[in-house]
């Protein structure tokens, strides 16, 4: 008998934004392999209104989308109390909670507090998804901080998608001990490019991420206007949106940038594959990662990789075999790394091996085992 799992997160695709947190649709389809898996997913409220009950969108099958009734950037440290309030008034999702066996809370604040606190009641078991920022930027403050470390010591497990990450709950949380799962890759989508990177006179990059600073947009930019000095011929494609996006249009402009570089949007997660076949390396910059997917799938499509040092990055890119690592917040840095990386003689079999154990399927399996 399959096993039932409730998956609670903020972080999925929505039919209004289908190319959000994709890795979470990819994560809960395989694990249906395993399970009867239904999703339990709060929006803010504000846009819950436009999209469900003015534009008109349903929850798909299995999922319950509820209202989260909030004030944003005001008393976030009461974010899980406005959450239970928003289960509670909206009964459906509080229900589906009681009856569940088995609860994935994926986000550490706040639904891995509200999934803790409903644990004490229903007595399900608990498994706590660490991603990144959750644990990195909001256990700076302590009473975010309080909360999770009270949420990750009730929990069943709790599990981040990197080593370095699973350093930074146990120093935060030294009574728990954190399992490390990492994404994975549909190797069926992002399959083997054909040809070969920097095969051609003109070089093309490719950004593909939220355009906000911590991304390390106007480093790439900065970085990329330096490179071109160099007399090689470039171009840079960035896809994604966020709210830098008009501030990062206006530096192209300043630096009369518009004919190498081009502003894709938020483009469909199916046509990513393209886009890295069509390019000779994808480049990020940030500031702070867990272990970025886009990585990852880049180097199963055999593509290279410039990216900065930080998280759990150095964990699945190897370099000299799949990129290069920089430091971050380094314009020089950025501008180096782009001239250097046409030098090597990159071998895009080689490439795709070095992350062929990540595959969807062998992280269902270890959250399952969890189970």
């Amino acid at each position: 008998m399959k096993k039932s799992i409730l998956f609670f997160t903020n972080l999925h695709p929505l039919p209004w934004q289908p190319a959000r947190a994709t890795y979470n649709f990819e994560e809960i389809r395989h694990l249906k392999a395993h399970a009867d898996v239904k999703v339990l997913m709060p929006v803010p409220w504000f846009t819950y209104f436009k999209q469900v009950v003015i534009n008109g969108h349903r929850s798909p099958e299995g999922f319950c989308l509820f209202p989260f009734f909030y004030i944003p950037k005001v008393l976030t440290s009461l974010h899980p109390l406005f959450l239970l309030f928003s289960l509670i008034i909206c009964v459906k999702p509080l229900v589906w909670l009681a009856k569940s066996e088995n609860v994935i809370a994926s986000w550490a604040y706040a639904e891995a507090v509200v999934a803790a606190l409903g644990k004490t009641v229903f007595k399900y078991k608990l498994i706590i998804e660490c991603l990144g920022s959750d644990v990195n930027a909001l256990m700076q403050q302590p009473l975010h901080k309080k909360q999770m470390r009270w949420a990750f010591k009730k929990s069943t497990a709790v599990t981040t998608k990197s080593k370095a990450l699973a350093k930074v709950v146990k120093k935060h949380v030294p009574e728990i001990t954190p399992h490390v799962i990492y994404n994975g890759v549909d190797f069926d989508v992002f399959t083997l490019r054909e040809t070969t990177p920097f095969s051609s006179e003109t070089q093309r990059l490719l950004f593909v991420g939220s355009l906000i600073p911590t991304k390390g947009v106007f480093e790439l930019i900065e970085g990329f206007e330096k490179a071109m000095l160099n007399g090689q011929m470039m171009t840079l494609r960035i896809a994604g949106e966020g709210g830098s996006k008009d501030a990062l249009q206006k530096l192209i402009s300043a630096k009369s940038l518009e004919h190498a570089v081009t502003l894709l949007g938020a483009i469909p997660h199916q046509s990513l594959v393209d886009e890295l076949h069509n390019s000779d390396a994808l480049i990020l910059p940030s500031y702070r990662e867990g272990v970025p997917n886009v990585i990852m799938e880049a180097l199963a499509t055999g593509t290279p990789v410039i990216a900065t040092d930080v998280g759990g990055i150095a964990e699945v890119l190897t370099p000299d075999v799949g990129g290069i690592l920089i430091e971050a917040q380094s314009a020089d840095a950025v501008a180096k790394a782009i001239n250097n990386i046409a030098d090597s003689p990159w071998d895009s079999r080689r490439i795709n091996a070095s992350v062929s154990n990540y595959t969807w399927q062998n992280s269902a399996k270890e959250i399952i085992t969890l189970l």
